[in-house]
C-alpha cells in the first residue's frame, strides 16, 4: 500500500476517533446539568416538605419563610445532595449553559415563595396548598417558559393532569416501580432521543414519612387537600423528576 495513502487513512481514523470523544462529551455535560436540575428541583420540593407544619399554622401569621430564607435552606440541601455549593456556582466545574440553568430554576423557586406570600402567612388558615408538589409544578412551569428546558413532575398515579407522564416517561416510571430498583441515592436514568436531539433524564422519587400524610393508609379517606389518599407505603414509588433538554447543550 502507497506510505502516503495508508498515512492519510490512519489519519483520517484518527480524526473520526477524536470527533467521536468530542461528540460522546457533549451529551455527558449535558446530562450532567440535566441532572443537577432535576436534584435542585427536589431539593426544593424538601424544603417546602421540612416547613410545611410551619406554612399551614393556622395560629402564626408571619411565618419569616421568605424566599431568602427558602434558598438559603434550598442551597444547604443542594450541596449535601450534589456536593456543588451553590454560592460558589460561578467557579463551579458545570459548563456556562448549565450555571445559566440553575440559576434560572433557584430564581423561579424563589419567584413562587415571593407570590405565596400572603397565602404563606395568612392566620386563620391551615391548609394553604403551598406544598412540595404545587411548590414544584409552579416553578418548572416558570423555568420551562422562560428557558425552553422541560422540568415537570410526573407520576403513574399522577394527581394534577399537567403530571401525566409520557411513553418514555412511563417506560422509565415502570422501571423505577421494580422491586429491585435501588431506593437509595440519585439513582437517575438518561437517554439521548429524537435522533439524537433531546436528552430525556429521570430522577426517581420515593415516598417518605411525611409523604404518606396525604398519599399513605387508608386508601380512598380524603387527605387534607381534598384528594383521595393512594394508600401508599413507605418506599413506595412517588413518580420522578423529568428534564427533556436539547443534547447538543444550547
Amino acid at each position: 500500500m502507497n506510505a502516503k495513502v495508508a498515512g492519510g487513512s490512519v489519519l483520517l481514523v484518527l480524526l473520526s476517533f477524536c470527533a467521536g470523544i468530542a461528540l460522546a462529551a457533549i451529551p455527558a455535560e449535558t446530562e450532567a446539568t440535566a441532572k443537577l436540575l432535576a436534584v435542585l428541583l427536589d431539593s426544593g420540593r424538601g424544603v417546602l416538605a421540612k416547613n410545611q407544619t410551619l406554612i399551614n399554622d393556622p395560629e402564626k401569621g408571619d411565618k419569616g419563610f421568605t424566599s431568602a430564607v427558602f434558598e438559603a435552606q434550598v442551597v444547604e440541601e443542594f450541596k449535601n445532595r450534589s456536593g456543588t455549593d451553590f454560592t460558589k456556582l460561578d467557579s463551579a466545574k458545570i459548563s456556562d449553559r448549565g450555571k445559566q440553568l440553575l440559576k434560572e430554576l433557584m430564581a423561579a423557586g424563589k419567584q413562587v415563595i415571593d407570590e405565596k406570600q400572603s397565602v404563606i402567612n395568612e392566620k386563620g388558615k391551615g391548609y394553604k396548598n403551598v406544598i412540595p408538589a404545587t411548590w414544584g409544578t409552579w416553578t418548572g412551569e416558570k423555568f420551562t417558559q422562560k428557558t425552553g428546558v422541560l422540568l415537570k413532575q410526573t407520576a403513574l398515579d399522577y394527581r394534577n393532569p399537567k403530571n401525566a407522564p409520557d411513553a418514555f416517561e412511563t417506560k422509565i416510571l415502570n422501571k423505577f416501580a421494580e422491586p429491585t430498583y435501588p431506593r437509595e441515592g440519585e439513582n437517575i436514568v438518561a437517554e439521548v432521543v429524537d435522533s439524537g436531539k433531546t436528552l430525556r433524564l429521570l430522577l426517581p422519587l420515593y415516598h417518605k414519612k411525611g409523604c404518606l400524610v396525604c398519599h399513605g393508609i387508608p386508601k380512598g379517606e380524603m387527605d387534607i387537600s381534598g384528594y383521595k389518599k393512594e394508600g401508599h407505603a413507605e418506599g413506595d414509588p412517588a413518580g420522578a423528576i423529568s428534564v427533556a433538554i436539547p443534547a447538543d447543550g444550547k
